[in-house]
């Protein structure tokens, strides 16, 4: 499964504190090898995307393969939330790529297959947004994101104002949702959410 897409670029945020979890969710363990980070460089390399990690972390930089061609790029504005680390983004790959990949460090069981599924629903409308959905919660952390004026404009807009919820903007933006299972978009951010996992609760 392979997919040479010149229409976007992956970007795995990984960047947060990690206050609730206590430690660096990007470096653990991943059940299928490495680590959530390099796990999740794996599953894109796959799909032979283009592919970038968004941090803070300077220890993040040991993990990125160079030979899997993996850029690293340093949140210009560090912990500010994911919604202006997408505007860095917009701003500075506005002349080289129409579309982003957003993928998020903390869901541990995305795979290539539910990402080539993402891409599949993205591919019947490019100019939406698709943004995923568990059938209860809509996750839009894992999406696809088309860069262009009245989007990058209301992303500014919305920053601006003070205001960095991330759904706010979503909600401003032509959309789709793209649904999975609940287990496929799970998504750890605290010790205790990361016990039950491991415990199958």
């Amino acid at each position: 499964m392979e997919i040479k897409h010149k229409k976007f670029k992956a970007f795995i945020l990984a960047g947060g504190k990690s206050t609730r979890m206590g430690f660096d969710k990007a470096l653990i363990k991943h059940h299928e090898g490495g680590n959530w980070l390099t796990h999740k460089i794996k599953i894109l390399n796959t799909l032979n995307l283009e592919t970038f990690v968004m941090t803070n972390h300077n220890s993040h930089s040991k993990e990125v393969d160079k030979i899997n061609n993996v850029g690293f790029i340093s949140d210009a504005k560090p912990f500010d939330g994911p919604l202006t680390c997408i505007e860095q983004i917009f701003s500075s790959f506005k002349k080289t790529t129409k579309n982003i990949l957003i993928i998020p460090i903390d869901m541990p069981n995305l795979n290539t297959k539910l990402i080539y599924s993402l891409i599949q629903s993205w591919e019947k409308n490019q100019n939406s947004a698709v943004i995923s959905h568990d059938g209860i919660f809509v996750q839009p952390l894992f999406g696809i994101y088309p860069i262009n004026e009245e989007n990058h404009f209301k992303l500014k807009k919305k920053l601006s104002s003070g205001k960095k919820n991330f759904l706010g903007w979503v909600d401003q933006i032509p959309h789709k949702y793209f649904y999975a299972n609940n287990g496929d978009l799970i998504n750890i951010n605290s010790k205790r959410e990361f016990l039950n996992m491991n415990n199958g609760t």
